[in-house]
């Protein structure tokens, strides 16, 4: 994947050949290998550090308020390391380590990790976020005053805090875990702020999580339901409750406009580097979004660089070891509490904080991601790993490597999602293996009865005894459909493979009623072996199908728009629809000699 920009870059560091499709065509794919980064070391240069054991009791915790700039108090429970012969204090300092919780001021991460952290030599703190629980102040989704808060209770934790070294690190998951990167990007140059572990995190709020495909979705007004509400919050008034009404009622944030850009993680990550934060991060492929923290390495790999933002990293670039990610096969949370994850948190923050000499930092393959199928780990620097991509074309009822002949057209009618009211596409078996990595794009052609269109995919792989597994989906508004090319990533040969809408109110055009229309589906990234006999199959339908990644709401206008819509979808004279997926050869890839987590 790459921007216009970048694509002569791409084609003068990777290899050249386009991958055609199924059968023989696929066996060129075998011929190319993906080169990496350019003096590469192995992916694993770790030491020999080994997580030490549990040397410490957990005190019982106590509840401090602290004081930010505007006078708000903020709730932070402290748990001490204790001397498990004794139960008092333990003698001595040490480094700090802090959640920032929007369910109040205990440490209820998805994984409540913190005794692993205090049993090795950390005190712990959770703070419950403005607004909630027993802090003061008025909820907001996310956003700079969470972060300058965050920024406050680091150098609290580091100068006042009873029994602190000074030296200050962030850990928790989901909610805790993005909040980590407004701290981490508020609290300015030479801070105590040494390491920040963001897990089960997301890149881009309004694309990944509040908004898909320029339709809203319930999720912020979800997570509001589960906030214990603080003294001074009304939950009817706050700036959070502002972003649900206008969510659900198709105002100003319904679109991706300034209020989500400063809440997109991706464009913090200069902020985040400048201030020499480390981040190790996480998420899953059975996340709330698939995949999430990709985005934010690669932004923290080009900022790190001085590179554009959300370009793809390729072959032969620097990346550092500073900025690491996990892709594991799960779902959200899951795993986070379990040993290996927790061991490599641990080793992160003894990194950083304690400044041993684990090696961990030291990598040249920054990425790690857990192939399926093949059920193993993966280490990499560039993102997507491979720019090679297949193009199959939509025929009646196949995908096929050929540019159809002649017209051709389907019928699909804007209702709930039944197989029933759904078009299905399939190859031919593969003939040889071949590994999905990256996102993908789904390119329709059709006219519309009514002037908006809602078009969903789902992307699944089929076993020869017809076990169906799903691999991606993905959603567009018809009324979204204006391409930002700019921002657009594609192959080696300038193949359309993850497409970037704007999302803004003045990006939005009406579809003309029996106009051919074109419209690019991003489908979520993968990253996932195919075995040879294996067909590739991709379902069209209006509204999601029920296993969709997380539900959308459209807003009223929406609805007025779409209600009662047929489309015909083209797939001959006027218009090739198509699916684009990138592509590598299985003997790219080798396994990594590091257990990133379970492979379930």
């Amino acid at each position: 994947m790459r921007t216009r920009a970048h694509a002569a870059r791409w084609r003068n560091e990777r290899a050249a050949t386009r991958v055609l499709g199924t059968g023989a065509a696929l066996a060129g794919l075998l011929t190319i290998a993906v080169v990496p980064a350019a003096g590469a070391a192995p992916a694993d240069a770790r030491g020999a550090w080994q997580p030490e054991p549990a040397t410490y009791g957990v005190s019982a915790p106590s509840t401090v308020q602290v004081t930010m700039d505007d006078g708000v108090q903020i709730a932070v429970e402290v748990v001490y390391p204790t001397d498990p012969a004794t139960g008092a204090r333990a003698h001595g300092r040490f480094p700090v380590l802090l959640t920032q919780n929007p369910y109040g001021a205990g440490r209820s991460d998805p994984a409540a990790a913190g005794d692993f952290l205090v049993q090795r030599g950390y005190i712990y703190l959770a703070s419950a976020v403005r607004g909630t629980g027993a802090s003061g102040g008025q909820v907001d989704w996310f956003g700079p005053r969470q972060g300058r808060d965050g920024a406050e209770l680091v150098d609290w934790a580091a100068d006042t805090l009873p029994g602190s070294n000074g030296e200050v690190g962030l850990d928790g998951c989901s909610y805790l875990g993005v909040d980590q990167w407004f701290t981490a990007a508020a609290v300015g140059a030479h801070s105590a702020l040494k390491a920040i572990t963001p897990f089960c995190t997301d890149s881009n709020f309004y694309d990944d999580l509040t908004g898909n495909g320029g339709i809203p979705t319930p999720f912020v007004a979800g997570i509001a339901h589960a906030e214990p509400r603080g003294p001074q919050d009304n939950p009817a008034t706050d700036p959070q409750a502002v972003t649900i009404a206008q969510q659900a009622d198709g105002g100003p944030r319904s679109y991706d406009n300034a209020y989500w850009q400063t809440r997109d993680v991706q464009n913090l990550m200069p902020s985040i580097v400048a201030n020499g934060i480390p981040a190790l991060t996480e998420a899953g492929w059975n996340d709330l979004f698939p995949g999430g923290n990709l985005g934010d390495y690669v932004a923290a790999q080009n900022a790190y660089f001085h590179r554009p933002l959300t370009a793809p990293i390729t072959a032969h670039e620097p990346t550092t070891g500073r900025y690491q990610a996990i892709v594991g096969p799960w779902t959200h949370g899951e795993n986070v509490s379990g040993v290996t994850l927790e061991n490599l948190r641990l080793e992160w923050f003894d990194t950083w904080l304690k400044h041993e000499p684990t090696g961990m930092a030291d990598t040249r393959t920054p990425l790690h991601i857990f192939e399926k199928t093949a059920a193993r780990w993966v280490d990499t620097a560039a993102w997507p790993p491979s720019p090679q991509s297949a193009t199959y074309y939509f025929g009646a009822g196949t995908l096929s490597t050929n540019m159809p002949d002649g017209s051709g057209h389907d019928a699909l009618s804007w209702a709930a999602a039944t197989m029933s009211n759904a078009l299905t596409y399939t190859t031919a078996p593969l003939g040889r293996a071949a590994v999905l990595d990256g996102p993908s794009d789904v390119t329709v052609y059709a006219t519309s009865t009514t002037p908006d269109t809602e078009l969903s995919a789902t992307l699944n792989l089929l076993a020869p005894d017809g076990t169906v597994v799903k691999q991606a989906d993905g959603i567009l508004l018809g009324s979204q459909r204006a391409l930002d090319p700019s921002a657009s990533w594609y192959s080696q040969d300038g193949v359309l493979i993850s497409p970037s809408h704007p999302f803004t109110q003045t990006s939005q055009q009406p579809v003309v009623p029996g106009r051919v229309t074109r419209y690019d589906i991003a489908l979520l990234p993968n990253f996932t072996l195919i075995p040879a006999g294996d067909r590739i199959q991709l379902v069209l339908t209006s509204q999601p199908l029920a296993s969709f990644h997380f539900p959308v709401a459209p807003t009223p206008q929406q609805l007025a728009h779409l209600a009662g819509g047929v489309y015909t979808v083209e797939r001959g004279e006027l218009g090739a629809s198509r699916l684009n997926l990138p592509l590598a050869p299985p003997g790219a890839f080798t396994t990594s000699p590091t257990n990133w987590g379970p492979s379930s």
